[in-house]
């Protein structure tokens, strides 16, 4: 009976929910069925969430359209995160030296400041330092240093950002 509900919620959530173009209800139905979501957080329309349930977010963060959030094995973001277009946060892969090809689960840890750039892959098990930056298209497969900035496939330190955050982001909350 509860992996019935959990895929009605699925696809309810993925399908019709991140459709509606007002995203107080969307904030709405996630919260009422376990995400944690910090103030003034928007998350944009066209995501499709696994285990949204296992998510935690902080305040004053932004997931814009498109992004794939696989939080199965628990994603936590911190606050003042931008995450761009069309991102993949996967927590989930496969042993593939298994003959029965299980499944292997590690979460994700994005922490404060961090801005994730358009079509970027953050793989499981990563946990990105305070204020880093990755750059469009990038993947991520360990873990990044505070402040780094990061490009390529895999992702390597290209630079580093200057430590002086004094903003939130605030994109507009209603039509999302």
């Amino acid at each position: 009976m509860k992996l019935l509900i959990l895929s009605l919620y699925h696809y309810l959530l993925n399908h019709i929910i991140f459709h509606i173009p007002i995203h107080c209800f969307r904030k709405f139905c996630l919260k009422i069925t376990g995400t944690k979501i910090g103030k003034k957080t928007v998350i944009n329309m066209n995501q499709y969430f696994m285990s949204a349930y296992k998510l935690k977010i902080g305040n004053y963060s932004h997931i814009n359209q498109g992004c794939f959030i696989d939080a199965r094995a628990g994603i936590e973001i911190g606050s003042n995160v931008s995450i761009s277009h069309y991102v993949r946060l996967v927590t989930g892969s496969h042993d593939m030296n298994d003959p029965m090809f299980e499944g292997r689960f590690k979460s994700i840890k994005i922490n404060d400041y961090v801005w994730i750039g358009i079509n970027s892959i953050i793989l499981q098990g990563v946990v990105i330092g305070k204020g880093a930056v990755i750059c469009a298209g990038a993947v991520v497969t360990k873990d990044v240093p505070d402040n780094a900035i990061m490009a390529g496939v895999p992702a390597k330190i290209i630079g580093y950002r200057q430590p002086d955050y004094k903003y939130h982001c605030k994109p507009i909350e209603f039509f999302v």
